[in-house]
């Protein structure tokens, strides 16, 4: 649907445009559908732009004539030819991926995040933050399934493989309930640290009270302890 012999998306007809977005709306239904047309068509340039980039990897450490061969599974060969041809292998598209490579190796820190800009994880670190900031009570796997869509049982964005959603759930309770029983906590705390604190303080009066009523004896002087030493010898 999505065509290949174009250099960018930009370069794609408005008439092709249309009928990916015909083929949407006649899949999907919502009452506000074509509010969210620029966003879908948005998100449709993303994958395009995806797939096209996982293209271009088929002809690493290839020959042309193998490159030429080897057709990717589900792409025209009229199509790929153009693609290798016409845009791989044009000057435009080599200057721009020579200096896409000089920049990563410029990059202080290494770059974890495979094919996906560092401007999009910008934008989705900036979506994650207003997205708290504007519902507190949210856990961490609801903020990541606004996000980023519904999680799939063995990995979670944000927690890796091997764990399902249901582990980091952990039930119905939610953050806001979560913060509601520390606060419940704290106050209990302080309460009974005010308690220990007037106990402590009657102790106190209590143990003065009794060193007046009941004075130590006093000690004997130390010529007398002398004598009575001197006897006892």
């Amino acid at each position: 649907m999505c065509p290949l012999r174009v250099h960018s998306w930009m370069d794609i007809e408005e008439h092709k445009i249309e009928h990916m977005w015909a083929a949407v709306t006649e899949k999907f239904d919502c009452d506000n559908m074509n509010d969210q047309r620029d966003n879908v068509l948005q998100h449709m340039r993303k994958l395009w732009n995806n797939w096209r980039g996982s293209l271009h990897k088929n002809m690493k450490s290839k020959s042309l004539h193998e490159v030429l061969k080897d057709v990717p599974i589900g792409v025209d060969k009229s199509d790929w030819e153009w693609l290798v041809k016409e845009h791989f292998l044009s000057d435009k598209f080599k200057k721009s991926s020579t200096r896409n490579t000089i920049n990563r190796s410029k990059l202080c820190m290494p770059h974890r995040t495979g094919s996906k800009p560092i401007r999009e994880i910008i934008y989705e670190l900036a979506e994650i933050q207003e997205l708290v900031q504007s519902e507190p009570s949210l856990t961490n796997i609801e903020v990541v399934e606004r996000c980023f869509g519904p999680q799939c049982k063995s990995h979670a964005v944000g927690f890796g493989g091997g764990i399902t959603t249901k582990e980091l759930k952990g039930g119905s309770t939610s953050k806001a309930v979560l913060l509601e029983e520390l606060k419940t906590t704290r106050k209990e705390k302080e309460s009974l640290q005010k308690r220990i604190d007037i106990l402590e303080s009657k102790y106190d009066r209590l143990e003065s009270i009794v060193v007046r009523q009941h004075p130590s004896p006093p000690s004997p002087p130390p010529d007398e302890e002398c004598d009575e030493e001197c006897d006892e010898d």
